[in-house]
């Protein structure tokens, strides 16, 4: 079954949602391990998100002021 494309908000609403469900005392050890292999693969979707979002970032730097160099995200100038 393919998985829906989420944006990166509501991939990280369901992180949350997950780590209540996991928090309870209601949820039992095999609901929590298919909880889990869900966060694992929505935090590693999360990541390539933010990952890209660097790279967009540093790139609208890059032209912002006419000026072509290349500037980390994490750079102050």
């Amino acid at each position: 079954m393919a998985a829906k494309k989420q944006s990166f908000e509501e991939a990280l609403a369901r992180l949350e949602e997950i780590a209540a469900l996991m928090d309870s005392s209601e949820t039992g050890l095999e609901e929590s391990v298919k909880l889990y292999k869900e966060g694992v693969a929505l935090s590693a979707d999360c990541a390539k998100k933010l990952t890209k979002a660097r790279q967009e970032v540093t790139e609208l730097k890059e032209t912002a002021d006419g000026v072509f160099k290349m500037i980390d995200f994490d750079t102050e100038e």
